[in-house]
């Protein structure tokens, strides 16, 4: 029987990419892709962790952490086909209307904070500690977007890189909104005299 996963196109190190393009699979795009993949995994989880939490807010974080999975499609399809040679598998691009929602819903958020203006040396939950997981996938896929429009300067990356560099940044609020409260800025008194 035929799989439906397994291709075995890629059996030498290459793929084809949305584009049409067979690169090899250490190329930016690529990479970029799977940043994206590893970062749409860790959301999917953190949602349904936050759904399992009982939380009396769970419905609407996980309902908001649902559109944004959507989101990660698109921003796949941008990353997987720089060049913008097939348009049409576009069903939208991220833009001005997505940046919108996003901060919206930080500054809802944010609002009922009171943030140490210290750095937080951990985080005091579970689900905290998954969402700041989140974030620093979030830079990681920023970085990635960063290095393929330096190898592909004819892509467009202009609202995707705004919208996830704030997306980091909602990341992180959302972890401390997670925390209800109980937040653990760095004391450098734990290092002791000259760090012993």
């Amino acid at each position: 029987m035929k799989s439906f996963v397994t291709t075995k196109n890629g059996d030498a190190g290459t793929t084809r990419l949305i584009s049409g393009e067979i690169v090899s699979k250490d190329h930016p795009a690529v990479v970029c892709t799977g940043v994206l993949d590893c970062f749409r995994a860790e959301l999917a989880r953190l949602r349904l962790r936050v759904i399992e939490s009982g939380r009396s807010d769970a419905n609407e974080l996980g309902d908001f952490l649902f559109w944004l999975l959507h989101v990660c499609f698109l921003v796949g399809t941008q990353v997987n086909d720089p060049k913008r040679r097939h348009p049409e598998y576009r069903i939208q691009e991220v833009g001005e209307a997505h940046l919108t929602r996003l901060e919206a819903h930080q500054a809802q958020l944010e609002a009922g904070l009171n943030i140490p203006r210290q750095f937080i040396v951990s985080a005091t939950s579970v689900l905290a500690a998954e969402t700041d997981c989140c974030a620093t996938h979030a830079r990681e896929l920023e970085r990635a977007i960063v290095a393929l429009q330096r190898e592909e300067p004819q892509f467009d990356a202009v609202h995707l890189l705004c919208f996830v560099n704030r997306l980091s940044d909602y990341l992180v609020v959302l972890a401390r909104h997670l925390e209800d409260g109980n937040h653990l800025p760095v004391d450098y008194t734990v290092l002791g005299p000259e760090g012993g």
